[in-house]
C-alpha cells in the first residue's frame, strides 16, 4: 500500500495485522510494521474502514476510552552506535481490555 491516493506519489508501507479479539464494536490488533511510515498504522485502517477509536485525525466516530487507541507493547530496534538489539515491553492498558468481554481478560492472564 502507499500512503498517497495519487499514482505514483507517496511512499510504500507495509502494515500486517492479526485480529487478537473483537466484539461487535471493537477489534484488538497485533500490529507489525514492515516500514515506520508518519500515521501509517493510522492511514491503512482508515483505508480499509476500521479507524483507530479516539482518532480524530481520521475521523473516527468513537472515543470510548477517551485516547487514541493506539499502544506499543513492545517495541525493538538495533542500537545506533552498540549495534546491541533492544528490547522494550509494557503490558497493555487496562482500557483497551475494558472494551472486550471477561473471556478477553480470562486470555490474558493465562498468556
Amino acid at each position: 500500500m502507499y500512503s498517497s491516493h495519487k499514482p505514483g506519489d507517496g511512499q510504500e508501507a507495509i502494515t500486517h495485522y492479526k485480529v487478537m479479539n473483537e466484539n461487535d464494536e471493537y477489534s484488538l490488533l497485533d500490529i507489525h510494521l514492515e516500514t515506520g511510515r508518519k500515521n501509517q498504522i493510522r492511514v491503512h485502517m482508515a483505508d480499509i474502514g476500521h479507524k483507530v477509536v479516539g482518532d480524530d485525525k481520521y475521523h473516527s466516530a468513537k472515543d470510548p476510552i477517551h485516547r487514541l487507541g493506539l499502544h506499543a507493547y513492545s517495541l525493538e530496534f538495533k542500537h545506533p552506535v552498540s549495534g546491541t538489539i533492544m528490547r522494550f515491553k509494557t503490558p497493555l492498558p487496562k482500557l483497551f481490555g475494558n472494551l472486550f468481554d471477561n473471556s478477553y481478560k480470562r486470555r490474558e492472564k493465562a498468556r
